[in-house]
């Protein structure tokens, strides 16, 4: 590994998962399994997050709504 790629080969902030710019070809089926397993889960907990933040923001939307409505009744 060069000195370039061992120092891209960390974590940016508020990422989770590891970049090297270098590819392994002597990866064995279960390394590959596991690096697909970790990105797919790592999509799964950002998909999680959007859909819970989606879900408070229109709360608080139907929440403006109802009492702008019960106040101008």
């Amino acid at each position: 590994m060069t000195n370039r790629a061992k120092r891209r080969s960390h974590p940016k902030r508020n990422r989770r998962v590891w970049v090297n710019s270098e590819l392994n070809h002597d990866l064995r089926p279960a390394q590959i399994a596991t690096i697909i397993t970790r990105a797919g889960l790592e999509q799964a907990r950002r998909e999680a997050l959007a859909r819970a933040e989606h879900e408070a923001r229109s709360s608080r939307e139907v929440a403006a709504v109802t009492t702008t409505e019960t106040d101008h009744a």
